[in-house]
């Protein structure tokens, strides 16, 4: 497959994704992982070749983070490989949803792009801005309604998390108890991610306590594992929407001197967190790959801005860091950038 040949000659094998995650969208659906075969550098090159004319609008949903900074990261190398022109944009925050429907607004009336790569804040909002779109539509990390769409890549959330759910009630044991934390209530993602959680947990005999969304921050997650406690006497893990709100939960109950009888399941797989995870504090992460997110985003939005066909789902594979692969994982992200 071209696209698995292009990102096996970017990569190189520097990270190695393992577990396969199932699409629960409608249509064909192909597995982009970084472990492809071994492809000679120059056949990248060529498909540079007669790109130069085309560009490409990646809209992020933020560029504020360090997830998103992976992703933009794979967008940028896959501009460098491929001989395009990225419009990369992003608000400033998971809750900008003015500011990204703003980008949206001026990039399609603009015209200046051949194919637009959204990460959308608020998908049903976000149909609503692309009824005069005339370029090919894709969706990264978080899909949309929109009956025009090409494709989406990211991670099967549902499932990935619902791995997440059982990894940590069999560290815990049926009959505990869990809690929740969320990042923006009603994102398709989080959602998704919230249902695996409670999938994996419940079916291994663990009791949800309750969720609550912390907007996808750390400081917030913070005041509602505070609520929690507050609530719950006896809370033996936590599972949260992202890294940043698992170390932050993590923090607070640190403070309050119980931590040390929690686990705490985060989800992307960031340095920090994978840092967090060797340092003792965060038990878990499922890591996605977002620079394979944003590469793949690339180079599939310039096969459909080309004519070429576009497999509608592309799922991006997850893997379950945790003590026994923290450190060779941390090794390989930092690779991936240069460090």
């Amino acid at each position: 497959m071209k696209t698995k040949r292009i990102l096996a000659a970017l990569m190189g094998g520097i990270m190695v994704l393992s577990m396969a995650a199932c699409s629960g969208s409608s249509g064909s659906s192909t597995a982009a992982s970084t472990a492809g075969e071994s492809t000679a550098a120059k056949e990248t090159a060529s498909a540079g070749k007669d790109n130069s004319n085309i560009t490409i609008g990646v809209i992020l949903k933020t560029l504020s983070s360090e997830y998103w900074g992976y992703v933009a990261a794979g967008v940028k190398q896959a501009e460098k490989d491929l001989g395009v022109k990225v419009e990369l944009q992003g608000p400033p925050s998971e809750t900008s949803y003015n500011e990204q429907s703003n980008m949206i607004e001026t990039t399609i009336s603009a015209g200046k792009v051949n194919a637009l790569v959204i990460a959308p804040l608020q998908p049903d909002m976000v149909v609503t801005k692309l009824q005069d779109a005339t370029m090919p539509i894709l969706f990264v990390d978080t899909d949309a309604n929109y009956d025009k769409k090409v494709a989406f890549i990211g991670t099967s959330n549902e499932a990935a998390a619902k791995t997440g759910g059982e990894y940590i009630a069999k560290l815990i044991g049926k009959g505990k108890k869990a809690v929740l934390i969320g990042g923006v209530q009603g994102d398709t993602t989080c959602e998704a991610r919230m249902k695996g959680y409670r999938e994996g947990l419940e079916a291994n005999g663990v009791e949800i306590l309750g969720i609550q969304y912390a907007n996808a921050t750390a400081d917030k997650a913070v005041q509602v594992m505070e609520n929690f406690m507050q609530t719950y006497p006896q809370i033996d893990a936590v599972l949260c929407n992202n890294d940043d709100m698992a170390m932050g939960a993590q923090r607070a109950a640190a403070q309050a001197g119980r931590a040390d009888k929690m686990k705490f399941m985060g989800f992307d797989g960031n340095a920090t967190s994978v840092q967090s995870i060797i340092d003792g504090k965060e038990t878990a992460s499922v890591a996605q790959s977002p620079y394979d997110m944003g590469y793949q985003a690339v180079v599939n939005a310039v096969k459909a801005a080309k004519g070429e066909t576009v497999e509608k789902n592309i799922i991006i594979e997850t893997k379950l860091i945790d003590s026994s692969n923290a450190k060779e994982y941390l090794d390989k992200l930092n690779k991936m950038l240069g460090k």
